[in-house]
C-alpha cells in the first residue's frame, strides 16, 4: 500500500484540507499538487527504485504537498528539520545515504514548489535490500546525529496502523479543523497524516503569538488544538480575547503540562486540556481523555490495542504506585532502526516489549504518570537530542578538558540543556566562546542555556559520566 494514495482515495475532493494565510486548498487541490510533484521527481533525476529523499523547509501548504508527493512517488520521506545546523544536516544526509534533498520554496506556484539537490557520489546503505523489503515510507532520527541517535524506519503499513490506533481516542473526523502550531518535521507521521487520513482540515496561524493563534482558531472555527505545554502557557499568560467557541479538544504533548496551566486554560476556554504521550518508535499509546481534570498530571490509560508493563531494574513488574521503566507493545510500532541497522524484532527481544526509557507509575485505575527519564535524551519543547553530541562539540575546543550536559526543568519548554565544563588552567576560556562554538555546529534548541565551569565532572565507578 501507499499511505498518501490511500489518503486521497478516502477524502472528499471538495472538502478543505489546509488553510494558510487566508488561502484554502481542498483535498482535490492537494491531490493534484502532490501528484504533479510525484510525476516531476523522475524528470529532475531522482530515478532510483525507491529513493530516500530529504525534505527541508518551513511548515505550510507547500510542505504538505511535497511530503505527500514524495510518498506518492514511491520514495521514502526523510524530514530534515530547519533547526538543524548545516553540519547536522550534512551528517544526516550522509548517514542515511540520501538520494536527494528537496528544499521547500515559499511561492504558491505549484510548478515551482521546490528546489532539488541530488546527492552525488553517495554510498549505498549496507542495509538497503532489507530496508526496501519493509515498504519504507518514513525515516526520522530519534534525536541528535551522533552514534547514539537512531534513524527510525516506518513502513506504509505501520503508518496506517499507527494512525488508526491513535484515532481511537482522538476521534478526528471530516468535521474537525486542527489548529497547527507544532513542527511538521518533528510531528508529521502521527499528527498531520492522521488528520488527513480522517478528512480533517489543518489550519496554520499567521504566527505562534497568542493573538494570532486565537484569531486563527476563531476565524476558521478550529475544533482541535494539539500543542506543546509552551503554547498553553502563552495562551494563558496574556490578556487576549478568550472566546473560542468551536474548540472541542485540546491536547498537550511532548512534555508534562503543569496543573495550574491546565486549570487556567480550562477556565479561559471551557475545555480541559488532556495529556498525551507520543513516542516516535511507538506512536500515541496514551491519551488522558477519561479524567483530564482530577488526574491532570497523568498521560491516561493505554489506547486501544496497547499493552503496558512497568518494570524494575531486574525486569520484574513493579507493584501499584511504585516507580519503574515503562515498556510497551502495540499497533504501528517502528519497523527498524537504520545506521546501524536493527529490526524491531532485534530491538524488542526476547519478549517483544519496547523499552521507552521513561520512568513511570501506575495507579489503581490504570492511569500512567511519567516521572522522568532513565535515558539521557533531553526534550526541549518536543524536540529531542542526546547530550553526548553537545559534549562532543564542547570538547572540540582545545581549552576544554571534559564536559557534561544535563537537562534541567523549565516552566515553558519542559527541559533545557546546561553544560558543565572543566577548562584548562592555562587558557582564558569564556562561556560566550563555547556558546558561539555550539551555535556554529548545533541547532538552536540544543544550545546550552548556561555554561558552568567546574573543577571535576562526576563519574560512575566504571568511569563513565554520571547522568544522575
Amino acid at each position: 500500500m501507499n499511505i498518501a494514495e490511500e489518503i486521497f482515495l478516502r477524502a472528499d475532493p471538495q472538502a478543505v484540507a489546509v488553510i494558510e494565510k487566508g488561502v484554502s486548498w481542498t483535498y482535490g487541490d492537494l491531490d493534484r499538487r502532490s501528484q504533479e510533484i510525484s510525476e516531476e521527481l523522475p524528470s529532475k533525476g531522482v530515478k532510483a527504485t525507491r529513493p530516500l529523499i530529504g525534505l527541508r523547509g518551513p511548515d505550510g501548504m507547500n510542505y504538505l504537498a511535497l511530503a505527500l508527493g514524495i510518498l506518492r512517488s514511491g520514495a521514502c520521506l526523510v524530514p530534515l528539520a530547519v533547526e538543524l545546523s548545516p553540519a547536522e544536516r550534512e551528517a544526516q544526509v550522509a548517514t542515511l545515504a540520501l538520494d536527494a534533498v528537496i528544499t521547500v520554496d515559499t511561492t504558491a506556484d505549484p510548478l515551482n514548489l521546490f528546489s532539488l539537490e541530488k546527492v552525488e557520489n553517495k554510498k549505498l546503505l549496507e542495509c538497503w535490500e532489507a530496508l526496501e523489503e519493509l515498504n519504507p515510507a518514513f525515516i526520522r532520527f530519534s534525536s541528535g546525529t551522533t552514534g547514539a541517535a537512531k534513524g527510525i524506519v516506518l513502513s506504509h503499513e505501520a503508518l496506517r496502523d499507527r494512525i488508526e490506533a491513535a484515532n481511537s481516542g482522538l476521534k478526528i473526523g471530516p468535521e474537525d479543523r486542527i489548529l497547527w502550531v507544532l513542527s511538521m518535521a518533528h510531528h508529521f507521521v502521527v499528527s498531520i497524516l492522521l488528520y488527513l487520513w480522517n478528512g480533517a482540515a489543518v489550519v496554520l496561524p499567521e504566527t505562534h503569538l497568542p493573538g494570532d493563534i486565537l484569531a486563527a482558531g476563531r476565524d476558521h472555527h478550529a475544533t482541535v488544538f494539539y500543542a506543546a505545554p509552551c503554547h498553553y502557557i502563552f495562551l494563558t499568560s496574556g490578556n487576549e480575547e478568550c472566546a473560542w467557541p468551536s474548540l472541542r479538544l485540546a491536547v498537550s504533548t511532548s512534555a508534562p503540562l503543569q496543573p495550574e496551566t491546565a486549570a487556567q486554560f480550562s477556565s479561559r476556554f471551557g475545555v480541559p486540556p488532556i495529556q498525551a504521550l507520543g513516542i516516535m518508535e511507538v506512536g500515541l499509546p496514551f491519551l488522558n481523555n477519561s479524567d483530564p481534570v482530577t488526574r491532570c498530571a497523568s498521560v491516561g490509560t493505554p489506547q486501544a490495542g496497547f499493552q503496558v508493563q512497568i518494570r524494575d531494574a531486574e525486569g520484574n513488574q513493579v507493584r501499584e504506585g511504585e516507580h519503574g521503566e515503562l515498556f510497551l507493545k502495540g499497533p504501528g510500532m517502528f519497523d527498524a532502526y537504520v545506521a546501524p541497522w536493527r529490526t524491531r524484532e532485534e530491538v524488542t527481544r526476547p519478549d517483544g516489549w519496547f523499552s521507552t526509557g521513561d520512568i513511570a507509575t501506575e495507579d489503581s485505575g490504570g492511569f500512567i504518570t511519567i516521572i522522568g527519564r532513565s535515558k539521557t535524551v533531553i526534550n526541549v519543547g518536543g524536540m529531542k537530542f542526546f547530550p553526548e553530541e553537545v559534549e562532543l562539540v564542547l570538547c572540540s575546543h582545545p581549552e576544554v578538558l571534559e564536559a557534561r550536559v544535563v537537562g534541567i526543568p523549565h516552566p515553558i519548554f519542559g527541559w533545557v540543556p546546561v553544560a558543565e565544563v572543566v577548562k584548562s588552567p592555562q587558557g582564558a576560556l569564556t562561556p560566550y566562546t563555547l556558546v558561539s562554538l555550539c551555535r556554529k555546529q548545533l541547532a538552536r534548541y540544543k544550545l546550552p542555556v548556561e555554561i558552568r565551569f567546574v573543577e571535576t565532572i562526576p563519574r560512575t565507578p566504571s568511569g563513565k559520566i554520571s547522568r544522575i
